[in-house]
């Protein structure tokens, strides 16, 4: 369970050995065995002793942006496993075998995206037609990915990014013309989102990533030592490039209330800056989301929770590099 503190004002303290949450509609005792993680969406105040109560029982306190990017993250200091897999993560980055692995990750993301594609063509049939058409590009054009195989990441970083980028347009384009009226766009944008998909994507793709870090962290791999994100200063590079196979699946969690009509208007705030998801919109999203987390599906030919799949990958990346590096 996540405990979600959304409430500007909320007092946090450590009693009796459990969490106790304050606020003026009263009080309640929350026990750190039952909590995942601490989600911090507001100005709240959280006491040193309720911060060394959760790192204790490995619950990582997130601190949320308003479009739901993870800026903070209160966890142990140390990694869960010893200094030689980073070491060998370094290596195994400046590797042929790192972007043979970015590869696989980028056909499964391929994959994914069209089965939202054919998701929304059962639910549109008059666009059947239209839909049949992004759907062949993506599997065609996706093979453009082989070339790069043998390669280094530095030889070809940029050409990786281009054909993916362009496979992510076509995608986006058909997902945007396919949604109910209400909800149409033209295409991704990210800061600030201009129109109400785009903002819920923003805030669930913003989860998404603490949970990859949180994934990539538990098996002792660096975060910030990436592969086809390597560019990025000061940013969790690697969770930027394992994210890629799951982003549809937080899309398709969109898709899916955008095509139920869940997803109201109300659930946003539209400003100066953009749009964004406000208070009520995210009492809606953040359950949804951490209900989809716990949800079960077979991935890979493994049934388990979505949650589960993610922490997977991360491990058999760790795995990967060990038998790599030392083989």
């Amino acid at each position: 369970m996540q405990l979600v503190l959304d409430t500007k004002g909320l007092e946090v303290i450590k009693k009796d050995g459990v969490f106790h949450i304050k606020g003026e509609k009263g009080s309640k005792a929350i026990s750190p065995a039952k909590l995942d993680s601490i989600a911090i969406t507001a100005s709240v105040m959280i006491s040193s002793d309720a911060i060394a109560l959760a790192i204790q029982h490995q619950v990582p306190i997130l601190v949320f942006d308003r479009i739901g990017k993870a800026k903070a993250r209160l966890w142990s200091p140390y990694f869960e496993s010893i200094a030689t897999l980073r070491r060998h993560q370094v290596r195994f980055a400046e590797s042929s075998e790192s972007m043979a692995w970015m590869l696989e990750l980028f056909a499964l993301k391929t994959e994914a995206q069209i089965e939202n594609l054919r998701y929304l063509k059962s639910r549109r049939n008059v666009l059947n037609l239209a839909l049949g058409q992004p759907i062949s590009y993506l599997r065609r054009n996706s093979r453009g990915f082989e070339e790069f195989r043998d390669k280094l990441p530095e030889e070809c970083r940029q050409q990786v990014m281009g054909v993916e980028g362009t496979l992510a347009r076509i995608y986006w384009q058909a997902v945007g013309a396919s949604l109910p009226s209400r909800y149409t766009f033209q295409g991704r944008s990210r800061r600030p989102a201009k129109d109400i998909f785009n903002a819920g994507i923003n805030y669930l793709y913003g989860m998404l990533y603490s949970i990859v870090e949180g994934a990539l962290f538990s098996v002792g791999l660096d975060p910030h030592l990436g592969i086809l994100h390597a560019d990025e200063y000061n940013k969790p590079n690697l969770a930027f490039d394992l994210i890629e196979p799951f982003r549809p699946w937080a899309d398709r969690l969109l898709i899916e209330m955008c095509m139920d009509k869940h997803l109201k208007e109300s659930f946003f705030t539209k400003n100066q800056y953009g749009i964004f998801l406000n208070k009520e919109g995210k009492a809606f999203i953040i359950p949804a989301f951490n209900d989809f987390m716990r949800s079960t599906t077979t991935y890979l030919h493994q049934e388990s929770t979505v949650k589960n799949h993610i922490y997977f990958t991360a491990g058999r990346l760790a795995q990967r590099i060990r038998v790599v590096m030392e083989g």
